[in-house]
């Protein structure tokens, strides 16, 4: 099985579609004020708007007010909520919107734990743990501290790269990658970088299903 991707972060419709076309499935609006990716309920709306065809868009939003999950929802209209920080499962399902639940790891933990309380989730996004930031930090964690055990689909994210996505997709197999910094320079997405993560994902994959 091919390893979805999604780039996280986007903040213009140019890179959006560089990303497309280098073969991202999807990519990640972060509406989060200290975050250096936050970006504007407008300028989102304008890059789902011209977004390319077959790739989908994901709000990424920390412990939101319900205003504001509507808002985005009316005036952005992502295919997918994100939900990063710790909302509940009654929360997150209450917008009748497809939604993925981001699971920061600071313990060892069971995917299939989570799966019971968000049951309904469209998958389940592991990241590393800061207790002062919520993601799209590049710091990666031991994914020996995670049971993969989930039959909710798995997104792995936290401080990949194309130097060792090749070795997480080999150990994990999720059904997709999440990279932010991994495909920056300076603090803004490169789109060789881009190119160069996708074709890497790519070829692990090949590389897996040749094994």
């Amino acid at each position: 099985m091919r390893t979805r991707i999604k780039i996280c972060g986007i903040k213009t419709v140019e890179i959006a579609s560089q990303a497309a076309y280098a073969g991202a499935d999807a990519f990640g609006l972060v509406f989060h004020d200290p975050s250096i990716r936050n970006i504007s309920i407008a300028k989102a709306a304008e890059i789902v708007r011209w977004k390319p065809v077959f790739i989908d868009s994901v709000a990424v939003m920390v412990n939101p007010t319900r205003d504001f999950v509507w808002t985005v929802l009316d005036e952005v209209g992502p295919d997918y909520l994100q939900f990063h920080g710790e909302e509940s499962a009654e929360f997150c399902r209450s917008f009748g919107t497809r939604y993925i639940r981001s699971v920061r790891v600071k313990d060892p933990i069971t995917l299939s734990s989570v799966q019971e309380e968000y049951h309904d989730a469209s998958a389940l996004l592991v990241d590393a743990y800061q207790s002062d930031h919520y993601g799209g930090t590049g710091d990666i964690f031991n994914w020996d501290m995670v049971t993969f055990d989930s039959t909710i689909p798995v997104i792995l994210a936290g401080g990949l790269n194309d130097q060792n996505i090749d070795i997480a997709i080999s150990k994990v197999s999720p059904y997709g990658v999440d990279v932010s910094s991994g495909v920056e320079t300076e603090g803004h997405k490169d789109a060789d970088r881009i190119q160069q993560f996708c074709k890497t994902v790519w070829d692990a994959g090949q590389n897996q299903g040749s094994e």
